[in-house]
């Protein structure tokens, strides 16, 4: 609170050690000692003043500050907010298949794309698929409820809650293999495995605050708030598909 009162630039000592703590797990120490140094708690510390301290600036941040910012929202975040969850069986074995059939068939004619600019995926909304309708409607009523009961009430009520994007990204060993570390534009997120893992090594959604990494069975799903940095892990063989929905609440800016 001191430091916000006195003001500090972008570039003063200590926003620079702020960012050197938040980038911790990713850098390469020369010693051990520097690298425990960093406790989860001072990490949490680093995060909430870092979080304070580039608001009150009026420059727009650097991309080192925005990215440092990011990491350090997962942290500020108490725990049971911050936790991503795995929830079982959001669509069956038979509505994946039916899904990433179309989305296959749609993309050998029409070609994928990409609806994400600055963290782009190969990929092609529902929307454009004959099932997209009804997977949309599935959705809602198997997905969206689970956020109240998984994060709180201030997480719903799933009428409130809108599909920003619902999308099939695609992952192939020998293109766009993985996706680097992110939040996401929205309120809430999930990520859905839609083919078998069988079919594909490595892959899952990381995140870095807690050192854990998902790698769900096929109709499974990753649901985390879209604030909290995650990264799509490389796979080394085969092909990934994965359904992800951006969700926000009416209201939410």
């Amino acid at each position: 609170e001191e430091l916000v009162e006195r003001g500090v630039s972008s570039k003063s000592p200590i926003m620079l050690k702020l960012m050197l703590i938040l980038e911790q797990p990713t850098r390469r120490w020369r010693t051990r000692a520097q690298a425990v140094s960093f406790t989860p708690g001072r990490r949490r510390a680093a995060a909430i003043a870092l979080i304070k301290l580039s608001s009150k600036l009026c420059k727009p941040l650097s991309e080192r500050m925005q990215a440092a910012a990011a990491r350090g929202l997962a942290l500020a975040l108490p725990k049971r907010l911050a936790t991503p969850r795995l929830v079982p069986g959001l669509l069956s074995t038979a509505e994946c298949t039916l899904l990433l059939g179309e989305a296959e068939a749609y993309g050998q004619v029409h070609g994928w794309g990409s609806l994400h600019r600055k963290y782009p995926t190969v990929d092609l909304s529902v929307a454009k698929l004959p099932c997209g309708e009804s997977i949309n409607q599935l959705m809602k009523e198997r997905a969206l409820p689970a956020f109240s009961h998984l994060f709180g009430a201030e997480y719903g009520p799933p009428g409130q809650l809108r599909f920003r994007d619902l999308f099939v990204a695609k992952y192939e060993a020998h293109e766009q293999a993985g996706l680097s570390g992110h939040v996401d534009a929205s309120f809430l997120s999930l990520v859905m495995q839609l083919n078998s893992p069988d079919e594909f090594e490595g892959g899952g959604t990381y995140f870095e605050h807690s050192d854990m990494l998902l790698r769900p069975e096929q109709g499974n799903a990753a649901f985390f708030l879209g604030k909290v940095f995650h990264e799509g892990r490389c796979i080394t063989r085969g092909r990934r598909f994965v359904l992800v929905a951006l969700i926000d609440r009416a209201g939410h800016g």
